[in-house]
């Protein structure tokens, strides 16, 4: 089972994983209280089981909350095709309006089951943003991996393994170790089959920050 990116940051932010401030909205009306409720300036997310909805205009940056309303107005009622959907597309019934936040790196962090390793694999890029089979063909060397113990379960120093690998600067590499045992945990305890965070972005004052969410349940 697949839950929208609203619903997923909502079980992130239970976990105590750090998410943007946002509020979902099924009207062109609740998308314009939403912005302004998050001081005018808003990105406005079609909430739809694909990705790619960037490229398909189905994330807009608005600058009031008047635009967030023609935004969502756009995107409520209609279907939105990317190259995940098909082109008949999918329809877009809500919409995520969160506070537009300042990055100065984009991660790529995903938790899921691997067959051959029998058991959960840490995947890590500093290539965040993208799609992920994109950086495999392109810059394999960007994926890192980490095969957890399912009896141990993930360690810190796989995190701090992970963060190194990346080139986080020191004062970040707790704080990344600690949120990847915060969803290793949520990975476990809610049986899930996919755990991502693409971007995981670190902010413009070091904070990290789960930009997009993919929560994904047996």
């Amino acid at each position: 089972m697949k839950v929208h990116e609203y619903q997923a940051k909502s079980i992130l932010a239970q976990r105590g994983i750090p998410v943007p401030q946002g509020k979902v909205a099924a009207t062109p009306a609740e998308a314009r209280a939403a912005a302004a409720s998050l001081g005018g300036k808003a990105v406005v997310k079609a909430q739809v089981h694909a990705g790619g909805r960037g490229k398909a205009g189905g994330v807009k940056l608005v600058a009031s909350p008047q635009e967030a309303a023609k935004a969502a107005a756009s995107l409520l009622g209609h279907n939105l095709v990317t190259h995940q959907t098909g082109p008949q597309g999918v329809p877009v019934r809500k919409v995520l309006v969160e506070e537009t936040v300042q990055l100065a790196r984009e991660l790529y962090v995903a938790i899921l089951i691997d067959r051959a390793a029998r058991g959960p694999v840490v995947i890590a890029s500093e290539a965040g943003g993208m799609d992920i089979e994109e950086v495999a063909a392109r810059t394999p060397e960007k994926i890192h991996r980490a095969v957890v113990d399912p009896v141990v379960g993930l360690q810190p120093y796989q995190g701090r393994n992970l963060a190194y690998a990346m080139g986080l600067p020191p004062d970040l590499v707790r704080p990344f170790s600690q949120l990847l045992i915060d969803l290793y945990r949520l990975f476990m305890e809610m049986d899930c089959t996919l755990v991502e965070l693409n971007p995981l972005g670190v902010t413009g004052d070091g904070r990290l920050l789960a930009v997009d969410a993919k929560v994904d349940f047996e």
